[in-house]
């Protein structure tokens, strides 16, 4: 970390050699006063922010349903606040619902930083209900999908599916058994190491709305796009009343 200066005899008067013991790129910024160091205060990261709800569930035959949601990003991420997993109330379908589906309208909210987008956040899903026999607490799909990458609000829709026994005999055990087969680890479905040697079924969905905001990605570098904003459609009471 040394550096040393002694003026050159060669045809170039004035020149100062540098003698030291890390690389020329490094000596010249540690011995050059003319370089400008990066200020302390200066933004080395971004923030994303999300909140929004999960609106609803539908799993055709299952009417009474509640969803565990956890997020998953990358080693350079953390939650700096918010609520980083949860579960919904149970709710029961009824009749005034479209398509038979379960609503919850759980309310979700989180604040992450990072310095790479790589592993950007995902919210994983894993819905849980009452099988045919009356059986709770039953696996009925899981579900991954990352946070939208524009600003705005976004609606989202997860289809989820489920694992599936490797054999015809060991299916016919656990649907006699009610013990189907699961994930252990609740962020299996965002992960892709060992996805290909395991046997799912689709089956249902989760509706969710989400809010995104993007701050600092701009400074480092980052082109953002614009927000998103739903269409507005403006309708005349007047015009509905006489037709």
């Amino acid at each position: 970390r040394r550096c040393h200066g002694r003026d050159a005899r060669d045809d170039t008067p004035g020149v100062a050699w540098l003698v030291v013991e890390r690389p020329l790129r490094i000596a010249h910024a540690l011995c050059n006063p003319t370089m400008a160091a990066p200020s302390a205060g200066q933004q080395r990261y971004f923030n994303v922010m999300a909140t929004g709800q999960i609106e609803s569930g539908r799993f055709e035959g299952n009417s009474s349903l509640y969803c565990r949601y956890v997020f998953s990003c990358g080693e350079d991420w953390s939650v700096m606040c918010g609520v980083e997993e949860g579960i919904t109330q149970m709710a029961s379908s009824s009749g005034s619902t479209a398509n038979g589906s379960v609503v919850w309208n759980f309310p979700i909210d989180a604040t992450f930083r990072s310095t790479c987008p790589h592993g950007w956040p995902q919210l994983v899903l894993s819905v849980y209900g009452e099988d045919y026999f009356g059986r709770p607490d039953m696996i009925l799909g899981y579900g991954a999908v990352h946070l939208p990458l524009t600003p705005g609000r976004h609606r989202v829709t997860v289809r989820t599916f489920r694992p599936l026994a490797s054999s015809l005999l060991g299916r016919l055990q656990s649907w006699l058994n009610g013990m189907r087969p699961e994930f252990i680890e609740s962020l299996f479905p965002a992960k892709g190491e060992g996805r290909e040697v395991t046997r799912v079924q689709s089956f249902g969905s989760v509706s969710l709305v989400l809010d995104v905001a993007i701050q600092g990605m701009e400074q480092l570098g980052y082109a953002v796009p614009p927000p998103r904003a739903e269409g507005v459609r403006l309708i005349d009471p007047l015009a509905a009343t006489i037709s």
